[in-house]
């Protein structure tokens, strides 16, 4: 006992300790470092790292940011989307910026640059194994050494370390399965497959869509659906590449996604879990990074008041769900159900949403996050009878 207690001595003391550096780590890391909180960043992998993701990242996501990301990071800007279900297809061009494409690994470090500018420690390549809850303080345990800290902040994604000290495991329903490639090709072909949007194809997996995301020199393209449903993806996704009629020599990364919407906790004493490895992320669209920003700034303001009041047990920190609730996590349920009205119903509502520029136009608001899930419900249900009778029953007699 007496050896611990003198590394305990020999620890570096912080105010809080973020595990992991992808959005909501960073954006939580600047929030605390900008209030004149002693923040360190542990994240495994040396930065910038690679990570698999579509790229796309919401006009809602960016207006959550107090600071542009830089031009050269933005590979694509996109004003609308090409949607298809079976033989009915639809593109709808916005006036309004839809969403900004880029590489995640220079989006993320340019994020994490953010958070060191306004003062958070950086230890990149070290990963958190071990946490112990003391009375008065935490303990992260690396590989590396040992840290001391009033609070930790868990970003560390759905295979979360930090999770396993808060709530149970996901279950396989909560989780969705993404295959995706980057697929070279010049400019001019992407321009002329697509340019300026996004294509979303549904029916193909249950739950979820495959898409084609423009980039700079390469297609984003994946498919992504519940997990529990995602057999055989491999040869699904070829097939679908070859139908596309995109190069199918690539290479091929299949990642999880969890699936927000679903009651967690995210809270116990001293520790926070925000973005993917608490749940956050659109469970219609696969949308995190504007749930990461989101919950790493709740995060950050949560753990200032524990801080004036001192107090960071669980009942104290729980504060922090109740404000991402009123904030998105009431989006994120309707979400859900969206999703299973839609997969319940795929003939009605994905045709709709591929043939009807009404339906498409407002659930593009959505994406672009300028209305939510449960107003766009309330606007599309009433008018499901009468779409069907003038989109759908009228293709159906011509067949």
């Amino acid at each position: 006992m007496k050896a611990f207690d003198d590394r305990n001595n020999k620890m570096e003391e912080y105010d809080v300790v973020i595990i992991g550096a992808g959005p909501a780590g960073a954006i939580a890391a600047k929030t605390c470092a900008e209030e004149g909180l002693k923040t360190l960043i542990l994240e495994r992998k040396k930065i910038p790292r690679f990570k698999v993701c579509a790229g796309g990242i919401s006009a809602g996501a960016l207006s959550e940011l107090n600071f542009k990301i830089e031009e050269d990071l933005v590979e694509r800007e996109c004003y609308g989307a090409r949607v298809n279900y079976k033989d009915y297809q639809i593109e709808l061009k916005k006036r309004s910026k839809m969403a900004i494409m880029v590489s995640r690994d220079r989006f993320d470090a340019y994020l994490t640059s953010r958070a060191v500018e306004a003062g958070a420690n950086l230890h990149d390549s070290e990963k958190a194994t071990t946490l112990h809850q003391k009375e008065k303080e935490i303990v992260v345990e690396t590989e590396k050494e040992e840290y001391r800290a009033k609070v930790v902040i868990g970003a560390d994604g759905v295979n979360s370390t930090t999770s396993k000290y808060v709530r149970a495991p996901f279950k396989p329903e909560e989780v969705g399965l993404c295959i995706a490639a980057d697929i070279p090709a010049e400019n001019e072909e992407v321009d002329s497959y697509i340019e300026g949007a996004v294509e979303f194809n549904f029916g193909i997996a249950r739950m979820g869509y495959a898409w084609v995301f423009p980039k700079e020199k390469h297609f984003s393209v994946g498919i992504g659906g519940v997990s529990t449903a995602m057999k055989d993806s491999k040869v699904k996704f070829t097939e679908f590449l070859q139908k596309k009629g995109l190069n199918t020599d690539a290479t091929i990364r299949t990642y999880p996604l969890p699936r927000g919407g679903y009651e967690r906790e995210v809270c116990s004493d001293r520790i926070i879990l925000v973005g993917d490895a608490a749940g956050f992320v659109d469970p219609f669209l696969g949308e995190g990074i504007k749930y990461a920003f989101m919950s790493g700034k709740l995060a950050a303001k949560r753990i200032l008041k524990s801080y004036e009041n001192d107090d960071f047990s669980k009942t104290a920190l729980n504060g922090y769900k109740k404000e991402c609730h009123e904030s998105f996590t009431e989006h994120l349920t309707y979400g859900l159900k969206l999703t299973r009205l839609m997969n319940r119903y795929p003939n009605i509502f994905f045709t709709l949403l591929a043939e009807n520029e009404k339906v498409l136009d407002r659930g593009l608001e959505v994406v672009a996050g300028r209305i939510e899930y449960k107003e766009y419900l309330k606007w599309l249900i009433p008018r499901v009878p009468h779409y069907m009778l003038h989109t759908i029953l009228p293709a159906w007699r011509n067949k």
